[in-house]
């Protein structure tokens, strides 16, 4: 007889909704799949703030991935705000030091590139699990 396997080991992520905002196409798809496979719901990935704001339009974000600076000199900061004024959670992803960033962003979770899978995963259920 098989034994049931448990969901939160091999899905983790199972049913949760995650928006991936990077802008790296590479990294976008590399975001995306480490997140499908723990289980989530990805919604993206997208390499603007527009672009998540039109993700964000028609479906319900629970937590969000954010590569700190973005194409065009653009940074994921407004889009930030927006989520914490929804109350949503969400990490930033940033190649550069955490200690540039902005003070009100000092104290949110922060993944350095490069990453390991099991970091990523890490600080997307821990956000899920914060008051946002």
């Amino acid at each position: 007889m098989l034994e049931a396997t448990d969901t939160s080991e091999t899905a983790p992520l199972a049913g949760r909704t995650v928006l991936v905002v990077e802008d790296n196409s590479e990294i976008a798809l590399e975001l995306t799949a480490i997140l499908s496979e723990a289980g989530a719901a990805v919604v993206g990935p997208v390499a603007s703030v527009q672009g998540a704001y039109d993700q964000m339009a028609d479906r319900t974000i629970e937590t969000a991935l954010l590569d700190v600076t973005l194409r065009n000199n653009e940074t994921a900061f407004p889009l930030a705000d927006a989520l914490a004024a929804q109350r949503i959670p969400f990490v930033f992803i940033s190649g550069q030091s955490s200690a540039l960033m902005p003070p009100r962003y000092r104290d949110r979770a922060f993944l350095n590139k490069p990453y390991r899978s099991e970091e990523v995963i890490e600080l997307v259920l821990a956000s899920l699990q914060s008051d946002a």
